[in-house]
């Protein structure tokens, strides 16, 4: 069986609906695919162990607290992008590693608890590395389009309807409260990115908390924005493996609102901008490499306001938010994302000395 085809319709519905609900109990999923729970969540652990499809929970960024993200284009020696890009997939505040072609070797996207932190690992960490040749960073300002909304298929609106009856969802009025990042609630954050369905039994038991107090922290991580809850697929077997990033430029006063298009675009599984020309970056997953000129063709149709500066096409995704993946995308590892903790403060972390 070639690898493009190894996900049926009924694994791509099952993984379409927990991208809908990562967190949705099994009963839920089941109902709204029309099968048991027991049947859905035996689907989901032989997808799962494949490496397949994986539920985590990745860093975001909320009005109210520090947390930032930040795009990092690398240039290295010669030769040495493979090692590299394998070095930095150990580093817990670099989330996601993507060898490219291009301007760039390697693609980074690096998440901190709040500048100072980014600040400290892309000065004394990154830039401390001897094969890497030169950095350029840019710090994202708003992010209006990511990963936990791209969708695989799209479901039936019976199917929706059941899973948004049962999902826990971002509380808009919550957004602006400040979550205390205390070392118990880092340490839920931390179980969360290796798995995002963990129940609040098990996070208990792995950290000694209550149940109940558990139960309020996670609620609080995830409906503060602080954690965003996410199912993620290999691209190379999702039917569309191409992945490419574009670097575009539009006029400072329609930012928002050309941001906000783009970021409707099926393809388009990230929009952000940023703090340093060109002011956006935008990620789409396509078909084949000749849908990138395609797809900047839709664009420049629909706001012709927008300048594509430059591109990059990503040869092998190494890490994808703390899963490490291998040439197939499939996922055969984790590093446990950990943005809360500055390198500088805590030297004996594992990358210290890289």
């Amino acid at each position: 069986m070639k690898e493009s085809t190894i996900l049926s319709n009924d694994d791509r519905e099952l993984i379409g609906a927990l991208q809908v609900g990562p967190r949705t109990p099994w009963t839920d999923i089941g109902a709204a695919l029309g099968i048991s729970g027991i049947t859905a969540a035996r689907r989901w652990e032989r997808i799962n162990a494949s490496g397949v499809a994986w539920v985590t929970a990745a860093p975001g960024m909320s009005r109210r607290i520090e947390q930032c993200v930040a795009y990092v284009e690398v240039d290295c020696q010669p030769g040495r992008r493979i090692a590299v890009a394998a070095e930095l997939a150990r580093h817990e505040l670099v989330v996601t590693v993507e060898i490219t072609t291009g301007t760039a070797d390697i693609l980074l996207t690096i998440a901190a608890a709040n500048l100072v932190t980014l600040s400290h690992y892309l000065l004394d960490h990154l830039g401390g590395m001897e094969s890497v040749l030169r950095t350029r960073a840019r710090i994202a300002t708003k992010i209006y389009t990511e990963g936990s909304k791209w969708r695989l298929v799209d479901l039936t609106e019976d199917t929706l309807r059941v899973l948004d009856r049962a999902r826990l969802k971002p509380d808009e009025n919550r957004a602006d409260e400040a979550i205390s990042m205390t070392r118990d609630v880092q340490r839920l954050a931390e179980l969360l990115t290796v798995n995002g369905r963990a129940s609040y039994a098990e996070l208990a038991a792995a950290t000694g908390i209550s149940p109940t107090t558990v139960r309020r922290h996670v609620g609080n991580l995830l409906r503060s924005g602080v954690l965003l809850p996410r199912t993620d697929v290999a691209a190379e077997l999702s039917g569309s493996p191409v992945q490419v990033y574009l670097w575009a430029d539009a006029p400072v006063e329609g930012l928002p609102a050309t941001a906000h298009t783009i970021s409707q675009i099926r393809q388009v599984r990230l929009c952000a901008t940023v703090s340093s020309a060109p002011s956006m970056l935008l990620c789409a997953w396509l078909q084949t490499v000749e849908e990138v000129h395609r797809l900047e063709l839709a664009i420049a149709n629909r706001l012709p306001q927008v300048r594509v500066v430059d591109r990059l096409v990503v040869l092998r995704t190494v890490k994808r938010m703390g899963r490490l993946l291998d040439t197939h995308g499939r996922a055969i590892g984790v590093i446990p994302i950990n943005i809360w903790d500055d390198m500088l403060e805590h030297p004996t972390r594992p990358y210290a000395a890289s």
